[in-house]
């Protein structure tokens, strides 16, 4: 892996933070190397209420290693797809 889990980590807070909401917040439980598929970072958080009530979880925010991005489990799926004969 390229990236360090540190950069992972700030990559996948800067792609929950970049549309945030006053009504809930998304708290980092933890990252590390996706179980799955390796070329991937996996960053896991909770959904809470403004007033700390767990909303849902745990949701899955992906890191690709190559490209230095983070994005969704769906997002991660179709570039896959897009991606899978080249």
């Amino acid at each position: 892996m390229k990236l360090s889990r540190e950069r992972a980590e700030q990559l996948a807070l800067e792609y929950v933070n970049k549309d945030r909401n006053e009504n809930f917040k998304l708290e980092l439980i933890g990252v590390g190397i996706s179980r799955i598929y390796p070329k991937y970072w996996a960053a896991t958080f909770e959904v809470r209420t403004s007033q700390g009530d767990i909303l849902e979880g745990p949701l899955l925010i992906l890191v690709d290693d190559d490209l230095e991005k983070a994005m969704s489990l769906e997002e991660a799926v179709e570039s896959h797809i897009a991606n899978r004969d080249k």
